[in-house]
């Protein structure tokens, strides 16, 4: 996962809401939609995998784009499922 940097934050056990805000605002809000290339998941496939993720974080990426809410990864799973 070294090369998806937003998706390994996404999965630390000490993420907060503050950290991806803070990622967004440096890497733009584009990096919501990046793909995994091994499992084809975003970072909020990541991050509601996350069991330390707060609500508040998984609701800041669903808030910049609606859409990724709706991707599918590898095994036809969207992120909140």
């Amino acid at each position: 996962m070294d090369e998806a940097p937003f998706h390994k934050l996404c999965y630390d056990s000490a993420i907060t809401t503050k950290h991806i805000i803070d990622y967004l605002n440096e890497h733009g809000n584009d990096s919501v939609l990046a793909i995994d290339a091994i499992h084809g998941m975003t970072p909020l496939h990541m991050l509601s995998m996350n069991p330390y993720a707060p609500s508040e974080a998984i609701a800041a990426l669903h808030d910049v784009d609606v859409e990724v809410a709706f991707h599918l990864d590898n095994e036809g799973k969207m992120p909140l499922d």
